[in-house]
């Protein structure tokens, strides 16, 4: 299914370098600077800069793992995918592609087309290959040739239906829409976080600069994805760099339940308008309280920026009232550079 949330990480993760450029003792705004070819440190200020300079027109492949947590039984798989850069006027065009799927340790090749048919047509065009402008600073701005992917997701709903082994109501279907549709309506600008996992989040840090070791706090907004309106959230973040010489930046960011309750509270009032929640309890019974923590870890080459490692984490609890504890979820995504 699409990746909707993403886009709501993206704004925690721009305050941080917000707070970075005005707390006291650092530089300019981050963004408002040249991305360097090198990580900079300066011994007196103890600062560093992270740079954005990936190799040009060269094949760069990542093993990706996603995990999914869930109070029934957790879930879990890998795939690969390979990431090439190109220049273009001030910034950059990557083009992204996946590779394959290893399941159970065994390796299925996209490009062997009975796999690919193997695989559900609801996920289909997010595993095709896709083109994404970005800035000097390596953040994602606009998806290249998004037209013809929204015309491909239109018809996903009756697609899916026709092709399942079990007949999707209209009830289903509406659902299915309702989760398709602000994707659907969303500009070539948004829509690299609503079609790409993890990139979004990852790429974009070029030309920021952190006081090495330093903990940075802010008070900021989540927006997007399931979130009708700004929640407020709590963001902590610092850089620090590690025996290797790599940038390893944390990240951790604490959103405040009650906006998050109603959020998603909102969701679920929206699917029961549409049919999806016949018979359901009402959701404002069912859900006491609910809170989500957004965890990222990133490795950075110091020469290229580029990660050498990423672990991003969503995880949310629910409590049912009275008590009950309906558990622990969420998601964890795994990023990790293959060498040649």
């Amino acid at each position: 299914m699409p990746f909707a949330r993403e886009a709501a990480m993206i704004t925690v993760r721009r305050a941080v370098l917000l707070c970075a450029a005005l707390c006291p003792g650092t530089a300019a705004p981050a963004w408002a600077q040249e991305p360097g070819n090198a990580a900079t440190e300066s011994a007196a200020a103890e600062t560093v800069t992270i740079p954005f300079d990936p190799p040009l027109g060269t094949p760069l492949t990542y093993s990706m793992r996603f995990e999914r947590k869930r109070p029934g039984g957790d879930s879990a798989y890998d795939y690969e995918q390979r990431l090439t850069f190109e220049r273009t006027g001030d910034g950059f065009v990557l083009r992204l592609e996946t590779l394959a799927f290893i399941i159970g340790g065994q390796r299925l090749d996209l490009a062997d087309k009975r796999v690919l048919a193997a695989i559900p047509a609801a996920l289909r065009p997010y595993l095709m290959p896709m083109a994404v402008e970005l800035d000097a600073a390596g953040e994602m701005v606009r998806m290249r040739d998004w037209e013809a992917m929204r015309a491909n997701l239109r018809g996903l709903p009756e697609t899916a239906a026709k092709l399942s082994d079990q007949p999707m109501d209209e009830a289903a279907l509406a659902a299915v829409r309702s989760v398709l549709d602000p994707i659907i309506n969303s500009s070539a600008e948004d829509a690299p976080g609503f079609m790409i996992r993890g990139w979004p989040a990852v790429l974009g840090y070029g030309g920021a600069e952190f006081v090495l070791g330093e903990t940075i706090e802010a008070e900021t907004e989540m927006t997007g994805g399931i979130f009708p309106q700004p929640v407020p959230a709590i963001l902590q973040g610092s850089l620090s760099l590690t025996s290797s010489g790599s940038l390893q930046l944390v990240q951790n960011a604490v959103i405040d339940p009650e906006g998050l309750r109603e959020g998603v509270l909102s969701l679920l009032e929206r699917l029961r308008a549409q049919g999806a929640g016949k018979g359901a309890p009402d959701p404002a019974d069912a859900i006491a309280a609910i809170s989500m923590t957004e965890d990222t870890e990133i490795e950075f080459d110091a020469r290229t920026g580029l990660p050498a490692t990423a672990r991003l984490a969503r995880l949310t609890k629910i409590n049912e009232g009275a008590g009950i504890d309906a558990g622990t979820g969420g998601e964890i995504l795994t990023i990790t550079w293959i060498a040649p």
